[in-house]
């Protein structure tokens, strides 16, 4: 996926400047940045479109998962599930993989989303959102503030997602290095008003270090 001459300016502050981006097929691509920089507003310009940058056939096919997606709370896991296989009763071989590598069948049946742990909601939040069906995914720090076990659990289920999605492009925006160590891919630093392509997660990580 290609974007020439890309910028991003939100309340008279430029964030991103003339710059040519660069996403891979198949591929998990690592964003990361300080904060302040602007990941999460790149995250969500991809779906607006508030720069007018973003064609319409992107803006259209992307899924975006963040901090500020929302499922229903009040609701249990298992009138989620009917919900969800209601509306994608056409995508049931997906659902299956997701339910399975994710372990949904382990988070309670009958207690509300908003009762449950963020690593459980998570989950629900990929199962979910994924079912859209979308060619462009973008993650906002799904990683982040969860415990190492969802956190083990959610890599293994990215990883055989792209492998087993080939025709799909992944954008990882995060802050949390050890998804450049558990998702290999494609490695980017958000600095400078601009996002560089690095060739590896080391080169990455050491210069993110020193921003």
């Amino acid at each position: 996926m290609k974007l020439n001459n890309y910028s991003l300016k939100v309340k008279n502050k430029q964030l991103v400047d003339n710059c040519d981006l660069n996403f891979y097929l198949g591929q998990i691509n690592h964003i990361v940045g300080k904060n302040g920089v602007g990941k999460s507003l790149l995250a969500k310009d991809f779906l607006l479109n508030n720069s007018g940058n973003i064609p319409k056939s992107i803006s259209q096919n992307v899924t975006l998962i963040s901090s500020s997606s929302n499922i229903p709370n009040d609701i249990t896991k298992d009138f989620l599930l009917s919900l969800l296989k209601s509306k994608f009763e056409n995508n049931r071989q997906t659902f299956d993989k997701i339910y399975n590598i994710l372990n949904i069948e382990a988070i309670p049946s009958n207690v509300l989303l908003k009762n449950l742990s963020d690593g459980q909601k998570q989950k629900l939040k990929l199962l979910s959102f994924l079912l859209e069906d979308h060619d462009l995914i973008i993650l906002d720090e799904v990683t982040n503030a969860l415990d190492k076990k969802t956190v083990n659990e959610i890599y293994e289920f990215l990883n055989d997602f792209i492998q087993s999605h080939q025709t799909k492009t992944i954008i990882n925006i995060t802050h949390n290095l050890s998804d450049l160590s558990a998702l290999p891919g494609k490695y980017f630093i958000f600095k400078d008003l601009q996002i560089e392509e690095y060739q590896s997660k080391e080169e990455v990580i050491n210069d993110y270090i020193n921003l």
